[in-house]
């Protein structure tokens, strides 16, 4: 079960969200929608504990954890003057936990510099080191920029997977994705966010654009 209360997250003298409360108790994938600016990104850090912000985030009755958590942001920092091989169990390492022989989303080559990947290989390397690991719940910001359609593809049916048993936090600005897995969507507008069920969706572009 997750609860998450953002009484208010401020930078300096402005408030960016105010009054968020989310309340999750059943797995699936839930979208979060918003236009540039509006929070989606601050909300995920605050509900990571990145962020200092008035209120509680907690899963299970426990503060959320890193460890319970596979955090994929909108332009994640992969280490260039490693391998993907290399940086695979570096992630290991952070997450305390070590995976042998576990197969791979991507295809990528394991012994290349990741500096010598493109953008897009660069998000499948930090994709593959996250999904290493089976997590309670998962953020991902932005996931499917970057990736070419094939990609975006295996991405998604592999997160449905994942969410017969875990939450699985998605934001994109693709809603014809979210529109079609999504148990609920969330829309996060002047500091405040609104829930919409699949009943629902069809008011998202309304109050989107309104």
């Amino acid at each position: 079960m997750l609860k998450v209360h953002i009484k208010e997250k401020r930078y300096g003298n402005q408030v960016v969200l105010e009054d968020v409360k989310l309340h999750i108790t059943t797995p699936g994938i839930y979208g979060v929608m918003g236009k540039n600016g509006q929070g989606k990104t601050t909300m995920f850090k605050c509900m990571l504990g990145l962020e200092k912000y008035t209120g509680s985030s907690t899963l299970n009755d426990k503060i959320i954890s890193m460890q319970d958590v596979g955090w994929c942001g909108a332009e994640p920092a992969v280490y260039d003057e490693l391998t993907a091989g290399e940086f695979y169990k570096f992630y290991q390492h952070l997450i305390q936990q070590k995976v042998e022989g576990q197969q791979l989303l991507f295809d990528l080559p394991s012994d290349k510099l990741i500096k010598e990947f493109s953008t897009g290989m660069k998000k499948k390397v930090y994709l593959n080191a996250v999904l290493q690991k089976e997590y309670t719940m998962y953020i991902l910001d932005e996931p499917f920029n970057g990736l070419d359609i094939e990609s975006n593809y295996y991405l998604m049916k592999y997160l449905v997977h994942l969410s017969e048993h875990s939450i699985i936090f998605i934001s994109s600005h693709i809603v014809d994705v979210l529109y079609k897995h999504c148990k609920a969507i969330y829309m996060i507008k002047d500091k405040g966010i609104t829930l919409y069920s699949q009943e629902e969706f069809e008011k998202i572009e309304e109050a989107f654009f309104n």
